[in-house]
């Protein structure tokens, strides 16, 4: 009934400043802290985060209230397993930063109480919010090295997916993915073949390639039990099957070449690549006509790249071994639309010809969801693409959301400046 009541607040907008509001209030929210509260909690910070922008006053005040008494108790809360009763099936998105940065304190203050039986859980909370904690995830991991034998095995994939999705390495890393993988080993042929292959990209994100693993996987009789399990998901989640497996056989054929795993995905990413790719957004449009401007015309500059192996990157261009930018050919792109990216490509390394001394430059620019919730610390998916770009030769120039909108890049000259010597590396320019 309190969180009904709660929420009737919320609807209807009533001052939270007004006696009789706050009293009733301040009572609902004594009594809901005699249960499992969380649910409703998040429900109204769900609602502050999608509503936000139209709440009047009289209900942002009131959402702040309970924002106050959330993290009050959290700051109380004395025992790991009580609070992650509370949030363990809450969507990392309900959270609201405040309560999020408060729960990731809480649970660093209790990761003592971290033990095999909620290693995993903690592990995919921490995935789902994007929160880089490394003293969480340094404890997770001695956590498994010390009980590995005690954590059940179908547990794993969820123990590794912060490490890969946010990018980090605890101490001991071989050992530790080692471990993780030694529990696996006996139950290679049992385990639920999407199982595998998210577990297989988990570990390529962080350079982590096991032999026996991949043999599991790239054979034929596996990827037949593949395809029939496909038949039976819906659409979204077959698409996102196929895509990790694509990934995957990507991430092997340019960093494990010796294991002769063939590249088997050109029909399957030219059937997803035929399409036009859309627009630009506004800071690739910006980006799009201050590199024309850098480097000498718009034919020195190709937007919405397919390279082989089909990553798309932003923009391209080449520099000759005197850092003179080099024209493509005809351009019949028009601001703000994409070129229709064709799909005849073959799987040569990029940079085989070029002229002598020359090199190709692949320009990205990384929104927020590039990055750790927390921090500007580079996600794994962004992580390896940068690393495969490289590899197919390319120098790869990543442009942050927080740096080209910052106050140092407010202006057009500074946006130039900041190419250009990204580019070149040289300074200012004399204009």
């Amino acid at each position: 009934m309190e969180n009904y009541f709660l929420l009737i607040l919320l609807r209807f907008g009533f001052e939270a400043h007004d006696p009789l509001v706050e009293a009733l209030v301040t009572e609902a929210w004594r009594r809901l802290e005699r249960q499992v509260l969380w649910v409703f909690q998040l429900r109204c910070i769900q609602y502050d985060h999608v509503y936000r922008n139209n709440i009047p006053g009289k209900q942002l005040k009131l959402l702040q209230k309970l924002d106050h008494y959330g993290r009050q108790r959290l700051q109380k809360c004395s025992s790991l397993n009580l609070l992650w009763e509370e949030v363990k099936s809450l969507k990392g998105d309900w959270f609201a930063d405040s309560l999020l940065e408060e729960t990731v304190v809480t649970l660093q203050r209790l990761m003592d109480e971290i033990n095999y039986i909620n290693v995993a859980g903690i592990a995919s909370f921490i995935s789902r919010t994007n929160y880089l904690s490394t003293s969480l995830l340094d404890r997770i991991a001695s956590v498994v090295l010390q009980q590995i034998e005690k954590i059940h095995p179908f547990a794993i994939l969820a123990i590794i997916l912060p490490f890969s999705a946010l990018n980090y390495d605890p101490p001991q890393r071989d050992e530790f993915f080692g471990t993780c993988l030694q529990r696996l080993n006996s139950y290679l042929n049992i385990l639920d073949p999407l199982m595998l292959v998210f577990l297989g990209y988990s570990l390529a994100t962080r350079e982590y390639f096991s032999e026996d693993l991949l043999k599991a996987i790239f054979n034929i009789r596996f990827l037949a039990k593949l395809d029939s399990q496909l038949e039976l998901l819906c659409s979204s989640l077959n698409m996102k099957v196929q895509f990790r497996l694509m990934e995957l056989n990507r991430a092997v054929c340019l960093e494990c070449p010796e294991y002769q795993i063939p590249w088997f995905h050109d029909r399957f990413c030219q059937q997803q690549y035929k399409k036009d790719f859309g627009s630009m957004n506004g800071a690739q449009q910006q980006i799009y006509k201050m590199l024309a401007e850098v480097l000498g015309g718009i034919n020195f500059v190709k937007a919405s790249v397919l390279t082989p192996y089909y990553y798309t990157i932003d923009f391209e261009c080449i520099l000759d071994k005197r850092k003179k930018p080099l024209p493509y050919g005809s351009h019949n792109t028009t601001l703000g639309k994409l070129p229709k990216i064709h799909s005849e490509l073959n799987t040569q390394i990029a940079g085989s010809r070029l002229p002598p001394g020359a090199e190709k430059i692949a320009l990205e620019f990384l929104d927020s969801r590039a990055f750790c919730r927390n921090i500007p610390h580079l996600k794994g998916k962004s992580a390896m693409k940068k690393r495969h770009l490289e590899i197919l030769g390319y120098r790869v120039i990543q442009i942050p959301h927080f740096e080209w909108n910052s106050m140092a890049l407010s202006t057009k000259n500074a946006r130039m400046d900041y190419l250009r010597e990204r580019i070149f590396g040289e300074g200012k320019s004399s204009s």
